[in-house]
């Protein structure tokens, strides 16, 4: 009798081993990186400000963008000035825009792009004067000011090389002379005020929004925090009940959810980049039954028969037929096309033409992105 039920144990033991296989993804990758806390999100900073100390490469005397300014700044400190009294071209009128990243606190320090607005040259070698940024409410979130850099050598004057030198320039460098960066040149001065712990629930927002992944993230959080703690709400987002044991510490709740490993889904997708030839797809591309005829290239791909057999069986399953024929059985990836065209000595601009051509048929089953 013992051994009976040994025996049935073992049984039932091997049969949840086999279940946990089956229920367990093959890969996973942490909830944080397909999917973040709704709110925790960056803003975008502008403002105008005005770059002083350029060597004869800033705003000429017809631009009012960076004179103007000047005059009115100076007026503050007791100085009064017209407008054609600053002679030269030492300053120029800049666009600054920042990135203030969520959670960020007074006193931080944020980079500034800087990017001329009027006729300046280039911006080697000017300092930004002190200049708030704005956020899309019109409020002042940041202040910035300091040096120029990011400028590579190439035009430091406007009269420095003949213009028959200047139009033989590449046009990165006759563009990037324009813009620069001022690396921690922005101090934060009013934070964005998220206050996760007094929430009775958050909320996870998917980078590429899926419905089988949104119902497997609330699937995971549930077998984790215990049944309805989650749900999801549509493709692109996941509602999660703050439960009882983390009142007041929903930022270890948000830890621990992050860590989850979840095996995501995506829409099947093939990217051409014609300039490079160089094909990228998943493992889910399928390939239609049909026959590809490109520069004296073949490719079938077919159902197999079910009464084939011997030779043709084998021609079913994907092999090369002649030096510039191969057939396919229906339904094949497509890794299986790749490696036939590279069989039979294909290029890379056959074989984006070819799928290209698929795509317009109805047979390539997957989202063609062409750059």
């Amino acid at each position: 009798m013992n051994f009976y039920r040994i025996i049935r144990l073992c049984k039932l033991l091997l049969l949840f081993f086999v279940a946990a296989l089956i229920s367990t993804p093959v890969w996973g990758v942490r909830v944080k990186d397909v999917a973040a806390l709704r709110g925790a999100r960056d803003n975008e900073l502008i403002g105008f400000g005005i770059v002083v100390g350029l060597d004869g490469t800033g705003d000429t005397q017809e631009s009012l963008l960076s004179r103007k300014p000047i005059v009115n700044a100076l007026e503050r400190i007791g100085i009064s000035l017209e407008s054609q009294d600053i002679l030269g071209r030492s300053i120029a009128a800049v666009w600054l825009t920042a990135t203030l990243p969520p959670f960020a606190k007074s006193g931080q320090r944020l980079d500034i792009t800087v990017a001329t607005i009027g006729d300046a040259v280039s911006l080697r070698g000017g300092i930004l004067i002190m200049a708030p940024l704005r956020g899309p409410d019109r409020l002042v979130y940041a202040v910035g000011q300091g040096p120029i850099a990011g400028i590579p050598k190439g035009v430091s004057r406007a009269d420095a090389l003949p213009p028959e030198e200047l139009v033989n320039l590449p046009i990165g460098s006759r563009m990037v002379a324009s813009v620069g960066q001022v690396l921690g040149g922005a101090i934060v001065e009013r934070e964005i005020n998220l206050n996760l712990n007094s929430r009775a629930r958050v909320y996870m927002n998917l980078h590429s929004p899926d419905f089988t992944t949104a119902f497997r993230l609330a699937k995971l959080i549930n077998q984790k925090l215990g049944i309805r703690s989650a749900r999801a709400q549509d493709a692109g987002t996941v509602e999660v009940s703050v439960p009882d044991s983390y009142l007041g510490n929903t930022v270890e709740l948000i830890s621990f959810i992050e860590n989850l490993e979840i095996s995501p889904d995506h829409t099947a997708k093939v990217v051409l980049d014609e300039r490079s030839g160089t094909v990228v797809m998943g493992g889910s591309v399928r390939i239609s039954p049909i026959a590809i005829s490109q520069n004296g290239l073949n490719i079938q791909v077919k159902l197999p028969s079910p009464n084939a057999q011997g030779e043709q069986g084998a021609q079913a399953e994907g092999t090369t037929l002649a030096s510039n024929v191969f057939m396919l059985k229906g339904g094949a990836d497509l890794k299986e096309i790749v490696d036939g065209f590279n069989k039979i000595g294909a290029s890379s601009k056959d074989l984006i033409e070819v799928l290209k051509a698929v795509k317009t048929a109805g047979a390539l089953h997957a989202e063609l992105v062409i750059r």
